[in-house]
């Protein structure tokens, strides 16, 4: 059942429009860094900013500065993988919308179960071809995002230099790359269930996607609200008693202290400054442990995936 899911993704259009659509977001972003970056050149001379306000020399080339180093390759490479990896997320939730959707819709699912396939392994070949294919995808991303990294270098310095990267730093990059994979099972999981709840692609499109929305709002609130909570301020408690035990069991939560493998971005020093180098302490209930976050998106991975078994054994598939 995995080979013929994966036979399916790879002959849809939609996965390499997708995949397309990802690529280009990676050169536009180097292009857009480029730009930024000459605009930024030429205000110090000219003491006129990209948008025609005025700028101090000192702030364009402290800006330069900051751009320079972003352009790097160690500083691309990790900033677009940022991007790479929130556009991903959605292009995949997409993909497994659709995959799982229009078994209902075309009515193969129910063929294949009136011909016996066990309920769980309806589901569970789905989220194993949708996460190969996630990986393939992920793979093809970051070959892709180096020259588009070493391209942006040539742009800020004027050559390429790799002594920056050391086999450290590969092996680093590398394991970013297969964290920020894996944490794609449960939003897999939660789309195969939602299409199979709702009967259809349109309504699962809907469920999977406003889920990620809605973790995306909470992630905006989040940003002030935990901030706030670890100065001390009482001014939000109250909204963050509420948010918080909501946030912390949910996807995002768990995948962020994965993907930074205990240290989230949320109490990192906001700015390179000596006066932003401490972090913030998490206040509770968050949490900063990998195995535990490994466990919570374990966890809801089984669920939906035995959600999705349940609506398809309470389905009458004769009828």
């Amino acid at each position: 059942m995995v080979a013929a899911e994966l036979l399916k993704i790879g002959r849809r259009r939609l996965t390499w429009g997708l995949l397309a659509v990802l690529l280009l977001i990676g050169i536009q972003h180097g292009r857009n860094l480029r730009t930024e970056l000459l605009d930024y050149r030429q205000a110090q001379t000219s003491g006129v900013g990209r948008f025609g306000q005025g700028v101090s020399p000192e702030v364009a080339a402290a800006t330069e500065a900051n751009l320079s180093r972003r352009m790097s390759l160690s500083g691309f490479l990790n900033e677009l993988w940022v991007i790479t990896d929130m556009w991903g997320l959605f292009a995949v939730i997409i993909l497994a919308c659709i995959q799982a959707g229009e078994e209902s819709d075309q009515g193969t699912g129910r063929t294949l179960l009136i011909r016996g396939v066990p309920r769980l392994a309806w589901p569970a070949a789905k989220l194993a071809a949708l996460l190969a294919a996630a990986g393939l995808a992920w793979i093809v991303l970051a070959l892709a995002n180096l020259p588009i990294g070493l391209w942006t270098q040539t742009q800020a310095i004027g050559h390429v230099d790799l002594s920056v990267f050391n086999l450290q730093r590969w092996t680093d990059h590398a394991l970013l790359l297969v964290r920020s994979w894996l944490t794609t099972t449960p939003y897999l999981a939660f789309a195969i269930a939602a299409a199979t709840l709702a009967r259809g692609a349109g309504p699962a499109l809907a469920l999977g996607l406003g889920a990620r929305f809605v973790e995306g709002g909470s992630i905006v609130v989040g940003a002030v609200l935990i901030g706030m909570e670890s100065m001390g301020s009482s001014a939000t408690h109250a909204l963050y008693r509420v948010w918080a035990p909501l946030h912390v069991i949910s996807f995002e939560w768990s995948a962020e202290v994965i993907q930074t493998w205990g240290h989230p971005s949320w109490v990192q020093p906001f700015s390179p400054t000596a006066a932003g180098e401490t972090t913030l302490p998490l206040p509770s209930p968050f949490f900063d442990s990998p195995l535990l976050a490994i466990l919570v998106l374990l966890g809801w991975t089984g669920l939906w995936l035995a959600w999705a078994t349940s609506s398809l054994q309470r389905r009458d598939v004769c009828a």
